[in-house]
């Protein structure tokens, strides 16, 4: 059996099937649509512009009120109430007392106090070795509250660095200024010790 005879086996058996669904769907198709009922058009403009005149009824008629001339209303009068006058009254007003008072203000007086206390860096040289040490500094504390010259007063032990690592953490203290009187001041001389211990 050739290629010709194979197509036209398995093409006519399917044109016929087509052919049949395909006239199906159009009888389904037919039968689905119902016809139109066709009514005649009614005019419904006569009903919809009938004129009408609304006349209302009040039942007796009343007699027309006869028409009056204008006339200007009378002077206006001053209904304000009448101001009497007593005798022997006397007009007593009242003035607040003009005098301000002013807040009493306390004058707080504070001595000074660290706010900031740098870490001092340990020395290599008494690291290596296992020392401790301190290291007393001196400085002037401004106004401000921040400290200038600041001066070793002791080291020990002498030559593991204490004294400079105490000198550069001094230079960056911070303190609360003194406050006397409400006014801030300077105070020189404050020493502080910075103690440098190795752990064990």
């Amino acid at each position: 059996m050739n290629t010709v005879s194979r197509i036209g086996a398995v093409a006519l058996p399917g044109g016929a099937i087509t052919f049949a669904l395909l006239m199906f769907m159009v009888s389904l198709i037919y039968i689905a649509i119902p016809t139109p009922i066709i009514t005649p058009e009614i005019n419904l403009r006569p009903i919809f512009h009938v004129e009408t005149q609304v006349i209302p009824e009040y039942g007796e008629a009343k007699p027309t009120r006869p028409l009056q001339p204008h006339t200007p209303p009378d002077k206006l009068v001053d209904r304000q109430a009448p101001t009497t006058v007593l005798e022997n009254s006397i007009a007593i007003t009242f003035k607040p007392p003009a005098t301000t008072i002013k807040p009493v203000v306390q004058q707080v007086d504070t001595d000074y106090i660290p706010v900031y206390v740098p870490q001092p860096r340990f020395p290599n040289r008494a690291v290596s070795r296992g020392i401790s040490g301190y290291a007393v500094v001196e400085v002037t504390i401004t106004t401000s509250g921040a400290v200038r010259d600041p001066q070793l007063l002791e080291e020990h032990p002498q030559g593991y660095g204490f004294g400079s690592a105490a000198l550069n953490a001094a230079s960056r203290l911070k303190y609360n200024p003194r406050v006397v009187d409400g006014i801030p001041r300077e105070v020189p001389g404050v020493p502080y010790k910075f103690s440098f211990v190795v752990a064990d």
